[in-house]
């Protein structure tokens, strides 16, 4: 059974599909968050200038549910919220009860795409968001001309004990790695350069365009891409790697 390691938080989902799949999981969290302007947020949840909210982070999706009231803020339910992917959409409909557009989108882009497709120019959007988010989707909706309120609700920073857990690492037989954020990829590459590890001639696996562009700057080379950043598009990314090296 080959052992992947995934840089992400401990996830029931991920563990399913890997293992109906004969894949052993090592969960390793790069990172470590704390939610900020918790008040500014509630106050721009009750304002009735937004057409809509752009959520596309998981952290982003726990900032608002840390501030949610369902009977407060009502009016949401009548606006269109956006998101990357079907795991986050569950997860909006899970913290918020609210239904999301985006599932499909796979990355900011084609999200993006659809929010242009969907809204006119005087729309508003509010964009809760962390401190590194990429400037992608809301570059792209200024240049649409779409409004776009951005509020920084979580800070990333790196996780106190990534050296000792990738040291520990080390020590095992990992096959390859799955990478899922630029800012995860600098700090475990960072690390690892302060000991003699076996771990950066793996295959690296990238969640999507963002991460791998990230991997390949750090100079490594990039063994496939999730087409979806879902379990299920990992895990054929990583099956389709392994079956053309046996063959």
């Amino acid at each position: 059974m080959r052992k992947v390691v995934l840089f992400k938080g401990v996830s029931e989902d991920y563990e399913k599909v890997f293992s109906d799949n004969n894949y052993e999981v090592v969960f390793v969290e790069p990172l470590q968050f704390s939610f900020i302007n918790r008040d500014q947020l509630r106050e721009k949840l009750d304002d009735k200038q937004y057409e809509g909210l752009i959520l596309t982070s998981p952290r982003a999706i726990e900032a608002v549910g840390r501030c949610w009231d369902p009977a407060k803020y009502m009016l949401w339910n009548t606006k269109t919220v956006y998101t990357v992917g079907h795991t986050s959409c569950q997860k909006i409909n899970r913290l918020l009860g609210l239904g999301a557009s985006g599932a499909s989108s796979g990355n900011a882009v084609n999200l993006a795409k659809l929010i242009i497709s969907e809204n006119s120019k005087t729309h508003k959007f509010l964009f809760p968001c962390g401190n590194l988010r990429s400037e992608t989707l809301p570059n792209t909706l200024t240049a649409a001309e779409l409004s776009i309120d951005a509020l920084t609700v979580y800070e990333t920073k790196e996780n106190e004990n990534l050296r000792r857990d990738l040291m520990e690492l080390n020590e095992s037989a990992p096959a390859c790695m799955v990478f899922f954020s630029p800012s995860g990829c600098e700090y475990i590459y960072r690390q690892l350069q302060t000991f003699n590890n076996r771990l950066s001639v793996l295959p690296h696996f990238a969640i999507g365009n963002s991460t791998a562009h990230k991997i390949e700057n750090l100079g490594l080379e990039i063994a496939g891409v999730a087409q979806k950043p879902e379990p299920e598009s990992i895990m054929e990314s990583i099956k389709t790697y392994f079956a053309s090296t046996v063959s």
